[in-house]
């Protein structure tokens, strides 16, 4: 099984897809690609389902996703020959308290994505800068868009997918760091041209680009980056957007590091 989910979601099954035929069985395949061949609790994707039924319908709604993916799987799986041929019933598993998607080894972006990352932290832990950018810029690049995009998202994927963009927003610090460090202001400042834009103003992920051009000299460029950030977090985040803006100048101008807390 194939699994892509940074960006749409998408299942391979025997090089088939699997596309759910509704929206409360595309994200509980959302909610089990997320934690593939981990057993993901009922309660947990019942939970999932509580915009689609009442609390006393969810997990009727739950069992009914499951016959469906498994059809689905039935269909992807029916040229698989041979004794240890996978079948619906053990690609999604029915375990005690829960199921599990099992992988059977195949591939996942989210895996890549955790493993590469985690080689780039490694590497800066022990100053290998040029391996640490390598392997940082690597993971960033597994990304298509956002995590599991067009999936109506509950309150246990909307968790998950929060917790993603966290990770994929410190990877993304940690490679400027790297490029800096490494000396390449030209070449970062290249690649960060389009972030404001890609992250829709957010602070998170403009203040790397703002940081950069500021340690590379380039305080008018940054100042002017800085008043289109502060008009789109006055809008997307309000009061706390604009303070936040603030810090970012005050530093740009001072030509030093924000205070603790405060956008770096």
């Amino acid at each position: 099984m194939d699994i892509d989910v940074l960006g749409g979601l998408e299942v391979l099954e025997n090089g088939v897809p699997i596309t759910p035929a509704t929206p409360q069985s595309r994200q509980v395949l959302a909610v089990l690609a997320a934690h593939t061949d981990q057993v993901v609790p009922v309660a947990v994707l019942a939970e999932e389902l509580e915009a689609h039924a009442p609390p006393e319908h969810t997990r009727a709604v739950l069992h009914s996703c499951v016959r469906q993916l498994r059809d689905q799987l039935g269909a992807a799986l029916g040229r698989a020959e041979g004794a240890e041929a996978r079948t619906p019933e053990t690609v999604l598993v029915s375990l005690p308290g829960g199921y599990l998607l099992d992988t059977g080894w195949g591939r996942s972006d989210l895996h890549e994505f955790e493993r590469e990352a985690g080689a780039g932290y490694r590497a800066m832990a022990r100053g290998d800068y040029e391996t640490a950018a390598r392997r940082l810029r690597g993971a960033l690049l597994l990304w298509k868009g956002p995590a599991f995009d067009g999936v109506t998202a509950g309150a246990r994927l909307g968790e998950r997918i929060a917790q993603l963009e966290a990770t994929r927003l410190s990877v993304l610090e940690q490679w400027v760091e790297a490029e800096l460090a490494l000396g390449r202001h030209q070449e970062l400042r290249a690649e960060l041209s389009g972030l404001i834009a890609s992250y829709q103003g957010r602070e998170a992920g403009s203040a790397p680009y703002l940081s950069a051009l500021r340690r590379s000299g380039r305080r008018a460029e940054s100042l002017d980056t800085y008043r289109s950030l502060a008009d789109a977090l006055r809008a997307d985040v309000g009061r706390n957007g604009a303070a936040a803006a603030r810090a970012v100048r005050r530093a740009l101008l001072l030509g030093t590091q924000p205070a603790a807390g405060q956008v770096a």
